[in-house]
């Protein structure tokens, strides 16, 4: 037979001392107050006094420890209760987002979002998820600088490098897709070995490459806008062309990914 052992918590045995001191308390004060006459005669006034006075101290220490142990009791419960709540809110909260990335795996707040919680769930990918997400910093700089170049000048004519750009975060954004593939077969392992290196090697090489030609591009169009503003030159063929270079590259990626 197997006994189980249960484990008294320590609120739990204030309240038992509690209890116990504040019966023992009241059963002093009804000895104090309905004291027999043979008692008071034995121990006199004073000696009954006594008796009430000290039932006093132990029945108010009693109710004390058994009020402090039972709202000790309730922080408890209610602590475990709100942790398991948030367990659960968190959980909830992550398969909200599991189903949205895949909802719309093109997407950069959703990308970045799935990428935190692979490294949340395995540190061990900690290193190729920080590439991802320098690569990720770096487009988002790329694309502010751009945004305000154009702002700063008034250069509306320029918008269809905003929108090259953001057509090649999307293709970083299919880099991402595989590189998170290879590394959901890992998620819940500490054995990392099973990544595919060259797939996620090659991904964020060809990331790299494609954050050269954006930032190739933020330099044509500042040489554009400058010759723009200096003499109302209009000649795009530089610009266009590195566009066109871009937008067949983009185009490329699209069709084979």
């Amino acid at each position: 037979m197997i006994l189980e052992v249960t484990l008294i918590k320590p609120h739990n045995i204030i309240q038992i001392g509690g209890a116990v001191l504040a019966v023992g308390g009241m059963v002093g004060l009804g000895v104090g107050l309905f004291a027999p006459s043979s008692l008071i005669v034995s121990i006199g006034i004073k000696g009954v006094a006594a008796i009430t006075k000290v039932s006093g101290v132990v029945l108010g220490t009693g109710a004390v420890a058994l009020s402090g142990g039972t709202a000790a009791a309730v922080v408890g419960t209610v602590k475990k209760q709100n942790s398991s709540r948030l367990l659960e809110s968190e959980l909830e909260a992550e398969r909200k987002s599991f189903s949205e990335y895949a909802q719309d795996s093109l997407n950069p707040e959703k990308t970045r979002i799935r990428l935190e919680q692979l490294r949340k769930n395995n540190p061990a990918l900690s290193e190729t998820v920080e590439s991802c997400l320098e690569q990720m910093d770096k487009m988002d700089s790329c694309q502010a600088r751009q945004k305000s170049l154009l702002a700063a000048n008034e250069a509306i004519y320029l918008q269809d490098t905003v929108d090259v750009i953001n057509e090649s975060e999307r293709r970083m954004c299919r880099n991402f897709r595989n590189i998170i593939n290879c590394c959901i077969l890992v998620e819940d392992s500490t054995d990392i070995s099973e990544l595919d290196r060259d797939v996620i090697d090659s991904s964020l090489k060809d990331n790299e490459d494609e954050l050269q030609s954006v930032s190739k591009l933020l330099r044509y169009s500042v040489t554009y806008i400058n010759n723009y503003n200096r003499s109302g030159v209009k000649d795009r063929s530089e610009l266009n062309a590195w566009l066109q270079v871009m937008k067949d590259s983009i185009g490329g990626a699209n069709e084979n990914q």
